[in-house]
């Protein structure tokens, strides 16, 4: 069976009270120009082993066609590189996973191509850690 690289409502991280918990209680690392706040909860009944987040500071870019490409950028390069860390998630653990934007000009999208891959590793290696 062929591995659909799809971004399902279900993987989306966006209940107030999950978005809420995961900036209080989850920890986080950088990988330029990306920030990955994380936390593993339990999974209970839900379908998808992660939900991802993203965001991209009004305070850098006031212009909204600017942010909304950098997060369909973001989007992008998460939908085509998640699989290997949800094989890595136990089954009964979800990882709730924001990333935020740090940089201050419009990337390219090999720069968060490669960002997004490293911090997908570090995910993986903490997992295992």
């Amino acid at each position: 069976m062929a591995i659909r690289n799809t971004f399902k409502a279900y993987e989306r991280l966006k209940r107030e009270q999950h978005i809420d918990t995961l900036f209080r209680k989850g920890k986080a690392f950088s990988v330029f120009p990306l920030r990955f706040i994380y936390l593993y909860a339990p999974r209970g009944a839900e379908v998808s082993p992660a939900r991802a987040g993203f965001s991209v500071p009004k305070k850098k870019f006031r212009n909204a066609v600017h942010r909304n490409k950098i997060r369909r950028l973001m989007r992008e390069t998460w939908r085509t590189q998640k699989h290997a860390l949800y094989q890595a998630i136990p089954p009964d653990q979800q990882l709730h996973v924001f990333i935020i934007y740090t940089d201050a000009v419009l990337p390219e999208y090999e720069i968060l191509k490669t960002a997004m891959l490293q911090g997908i590793d570090w995910l993986q290696k903490i997992q295992h850690a």
